[in-house]
C-alpha cells in the first residue's frame, strides 16, 4: 500500500528582495524555475511509494504562471492552486482550508508537510525523515544545529545590549517542511486565526497549544531563495 502524504506550498510571496521587477520564485536556476524545482522534489519524492496531494497558495498575478509550471512540467499531484492571504498565517490557512476541498481529503492522523515554494533544494531523504517522524509526533520540523553564536539583547538606556549566551548546544535553525498530523495543523490554524496570531513559524503555533514539535533531518544546503545571491548559490549546490 502507498504512504499518503498532503502538502502545502505557500507560495505567495513577492521577493521585494529581489527587486521590484523580480519574482524569486520564477527565476531560473540551471533551468528550473525555483517552484518548479521544488514541486519536482516532491515529484521525486511520489517515486518512493507515495501518494501525494499537495496544494499551492500564491498570489492573484502568480496564478496563471504556477498553472504554466504544473502543466509545463507534468505535476498532476498538485491538485489545487488557491489564492493566499496577506500574510504568511492566513495563506497557509488558505491551504488548510483547500485540503478539506480535495477530492480524497485528509483524515485526522494522515501526515501533512508545509514546505516553502522558494526551498527549492530539499532532498527525498529530508521528506523520508520528516515522514518517518511524523508517524511518531503530533508535530516535527526539518532542522539543522546553530553554526553561529547567538547572543539574547535588551534594551538599555544606550541602546541594545547582550543579555545573555545561549549554548549553541541546544539551539537549532528550523526549516521546512514543517509536518503536522492534519487535525493538529488545523486546530492550531484555527486557533491563530481566530486570535489574531501571526507567525513565520507554523509549528510555532501548534506550540502555543502545548504540542511538543519534534526534531528532523535537515540540510545546510535546504536553502531558501530569498535573494539574488541564494539564486548563485543555489546553483552552487546543484
Amino acid at each position: 500500500m502507498k504512504r499518503k502524504l498532503y502538502v502545502i506550498i505557500p507560495a505567495a510571496g513577492k521577493g521585494e528582495r529581489m527587486g521590484k521587477n523580480s519574482n524569486k520564485l520564477f527565476m531560473d536556476i540551471k533551468g528550473l524555475p525555483v517552484i518548479a524545482r521544488t514541486l519536482k522534489a516532491f515529484d521525486d519524492f511520489r517515486m518512493t511509494g507515495t501518494d501525494i496531494h499537495a496544494v499551492v497558495v500564491t498570489n492573484e498575478d502568480n496564478i496563471p504562471s504556477m498553472r504554466e509550471v504544473v502543466a509545463a512540467y507534468d505535476l498532476p499531484f498538485v491538485e489545487k492552486i488557491v489564492l493566499g492571504g496577506s500574510s504568511r498565517t492566513e495563506s497557509v490557512y488558505c491551504g488548510v482550508k483547500a485540503l478539506a476541498e480535495l477530492g480524497n481529503p485528509p483524515q485526522p492522523y494522515d501526515a501533512v508537510f508545509v514546505h516553502d515554494g522558494a526551498r527549492c533544494l530539499v532532498s527525498s531523504d529530508i521528506l523520508e525523515d520528516c515522514l518517518e517522524k511524523i508517524s511518531r509526533f503530533d508535530v516535527c520540523v526539518a532542522a539543522v544545529p546553530m553554526k553561529s553564536t547567538v547572543k539574547i539583547i535588551a534594551d538599555s538606556e544606550y541602546g541594545p545590549v547582550v543579555s545573555s549566551t545561549p549554548s549553541r548546544d541546544s539551539l537549532v535553525e528550523v526549516q521546512t517542511p514543517q509536518c503536522f498530523k492534519y487535525q493538529v495543523l488545523k486546530e492550531s490554524y484555527e486557533n491563530a486565526i481566530n486570535n489574531g496570531i501571526e507567525a513565520t513559524d507554523d509549528t510555532a503555533l501548534a506550540e502555543l497549544l502545548g504540542y511538543k514539535v519534534g526534531i528532523c533531518k535537515g540540510s545546510y544546503s535546504n536553502i531558501k531563495i530569498t535573494t539574488t545571491e541564494d539564486i548563485s548559490a543555489a546553483e552552487a549546490l546543484l
